[in-house]
């Protein structure tokens, strides 16, 4: 199951790091970030870059929750477990998890694995109405609460980590790259 382990912002990688050091792979089974695929128009030229789709948060896969829930507590730099206020931590619902796994490509990087959402390949008609879109934005364009076709970003609307949540999801049109 996975859990959200909330932290401060720019401190999510460093977050990982530690955890993988700190805990043995049968309480943590994976720490991870979401990045996405965000698209930068430099001197006419799209250049790619990936960001954290959700800063100040990092994923956790465990099958022992109680017992990560007071390792994690050794860990420095720590905020805290996600939780409603009565539990003391939340797994991510599954629902939110399927998602969530909707949404991300796992990709190898160097010695760890990578969770990025891919830019979606859309259509629009002359008024800028999406017409047509690719994964992972295609099961998801009924949630679409913004759009900025020129900026090549949609928002969608989720609810997610037990509250309301807008997503950021870039795009691209198609026959580009």
């Amino acid at each position: 199951m996975w859990y959200v382990i909330q932290t401060m912002t720019g401190k999510e990688e460093e977050l990982t790091e530690v955890l993988d050091k700190m805990l043995p792979q049968t309480i943590c089974e994976k720490s991870f970030l979401i990045k996405r695929e965000t698209c930068w128009r430099l001197k006419g030229e799209h250049k790619i870059q990936k960001e954290i789709l959700f800063p100040g948060y990092v994923f956790v896969k465990t099958q022992t929750p109680e017992t990560l829930y007071y390792q994690l507590k050794k860990v420095p730099k720590l905020s805290k477990l996600l939780s409603d206020g009565e539990e003391e931590f939340l797994p991510v619902r599954e629902d939110e998890q399927e998602f969530l796994e909707s949404l991300i490509t796992i990709e190898q990087a160097e010695e760890k694995e990578e969770y990025i959402v891919k830019r979606s390949e859309i259509e629009t008609d002359e008024e800028g109405n999406i017409v047509w879109a690719g994964d992972p934005l295609s099961q998801y364009l009924g949630n679409v609460v913004r759009k900025r076709i020129r900026k090549r970003y949609v928002v969608i609307e989720k609810e997610l980590f037990g509250k309301k949540r807008t997503v950021l999801l870039s795009i691209r049109l198609k026959g580009e790259e």
